[in-house]
């Protein structure tokens, strides 16, 4: 999470185009951005200082100074960019084995790298604090949201995915301001998951959103916005390094919340372990 220029090549998409223009200006001149007051990087990207500061926080930096130091104490992860690269019909395993390794780890290691350690650590506290927790999805998605909910039964979160969008729509309906609804689209535009979402929000509860990193209309509706880096080419590698990527953000978000509460989880999962193991 710690890579500032891999931060601003992940997160460009989200920027408005006068915060896109900056970004890209920053990336063309690196060195140099770092040793620049913000005033004259404002007259060299022919922008605004409120400009500037806008795409530092749509990026997830507290400011410029934060910005550039970032980019200056940059990451040495090398990350392979290879998604352009995608099996063909002749492909032999080792080539299937190393697509789909390369693909899994660029998404996992950008996907950290633009999500803020902050939002995070909130969305953690909101969903530990929640009185009930709504996952929804449609599709892979679906099957994402279901894993985060048997994780959190383990430690005695009442929590519920639902699939259906007939049922996602009663739910959302009955939510509270005590409620987190937990949305899962990789695109940001599935219809049903939209509909649910502006439900939930007349009804004021918590709306925690995890879509790709794009301007989109389920991130516009949360509170709380995660994002998943994935270049998926064609439908040969369609929703598995995207999927291994909302599956590590889960992983990240379970393990907080539980050691929130460390020795209620440690008791819950052992009653757990118990019963099952008692089968």
């Amino acid at each position: 999470m710690e890579n500032g220029i891999e931060r601003i090549r992940s997160g460009i998409e989200l920027l408005k185009p006068a915060e896109k223009n900056v970004a890209l200006y920053i990336l063309q001149h690196l060195e140099d951005v770092i040793r620049m007051p913000i005033a004259v990087l404002a007259e060299r990207a022919k922008t605004s200082e409120a400009t500037i500061i806008r795409m530092c926080r749509a990026l997830n930096f507290s400011g410029f100074k934060d910005l550039k130091l970032s980019i200056a104490t940059a990451s040495t992860i090398t990350v392979q960019k290879s998604y352009n690269f995608e099996l063909k019909k002749d492909s032999t395993i080792l080539q299937m084995v190393q697509t789909i390794e390369t693909h899994n780890i660029e998404a996992i290691q950008r996907t950290l790298m633009i999500n803020d350690e902050r939002e995070l650590e909130k969305i953690m506290h909101q969903m530990n604090n929640a009185k009930k927790i709504i996952f929804i999805g449609i599709g892979a998605s679906a099957i994402v949201a279901q894993d985060f909910e048997h994780k959190l039964k383990r430690i005695n979160k009442n929590c519920e995915t639902i699939f259906d969008s007939h049922g996602q729509l009663i739910a959302a309906t009955h939510l509270t301001s005590e409620d987190v609804l937990f949305a899962i689209s990789y695109s940001g535009e599935t219809k049903e998951i939209i509909n649910a979402l502006s439900v939930a929000k007349q009804n004021k509860a918590t709306i925690i959103t995890m879509t790709q990193n794009k301007r989109n209309t389920v991130q516009s509706l949360g509170h709380y916005a995660l994002y998943i880096v994935s270049y998926e080419a064609d439908i040969r590698s369609s929703a598995t390094s995207s999927r291994i990527a909302q599956l590590t953000l889960i992983d990240i978000l379970y393990t907080g919340i539980a050691t929130l509460d460390y020795d209620k989880s440690v008791v819950a999962l052992n009653r757990t372990l118990e019963v099952i193991n008692s089968f």
